[in-house]
């Protein structure tokens, strides 16, 4: 008998840390195909208390770009203001997309000429038939952040942003975002995307 109350205490036990786990991660907006996509990653992220995870090579950037590129369905968002996206080509990660993924890749006037747009357009339309590439004045005052913003058709969003590297080491940094600040990285290039 004793037994029998000792495996009723423990699955208790059981059920209240995974009830409070849900609770943490749906408080911090990490739930749904946000949630799916993220844990997905495994060990390419750490995680750190607050809402995001950190990557802190190449590698582990590239894995994470293409991963969320291959399971972001909704509206996906990704920049270009350090690079023309004509270098990307036959290999652009957009390739990768959902069919029913909307994409958009902002750059900049000072990064891509009209002409190397258009032509990048044209390829990446091959991969995903509604994709655009919209310059942004670089006159205009905006944060420059290299990245991908996903608003996931569940409504739960993705940020992935990368730094390039600040040393002679060859290591960059990517950091995921999730639940509000990836909602507001989320809102601020959909709010620049639709006002060029």
């Amino acid at each position: 008998m004793e037994w029998i109350v000792g495996i009723a205490v423990l699955t208790a036990g059981f059920l209240m840390d995974r009830a409070y786990e849900w609770h943490k991660k749906r408080r911090a907006g990490l739930t749904g195909q946000a949630h799916n996509i993220i844990a997905k990653l495994g060990n390419s992220v750490q995680s750190y208390t607050g809402n995001y995870f950190l990557s802190d090579n190449p590698t582990d950037n590239f894995r994470i770009t293409r991963h969320v590129y291959e399971h972001a369905t909704g509206d996906v968002i990704g920049t270009c203001f350090r690079e023309n996206p004509v270098c990307y080509g036959e290999q652009d990660l957009a390739r990768l997309l959902p069919k029913d993924a909307s994409f958009t890749r902002l750059t900049t006037d000072s990064v891509c000429t009209d002409t190397d747009r258009i032509q990048a357009e044209t390829l990446l339309k091959e991969f995903a038939p509604s994709a655009k590439i919209i310059n942004v004045p670089s006159g205009d005052y905006f944060t420059r952040i290299d990245g991908i913003f996903t608003e996931l058709s569940d409504g739960t969003h993705i940020a992935f942003v990368t730094f390039p590297k600040t040393t002679t080491e060859d290591r960059n940094r990517g950091i995921v975002f999730y639940g509000h600040t990836a909602k507001a990285f989320f809102e601020y290039y959909r709010d620049l995307r639709d006002a060029s």
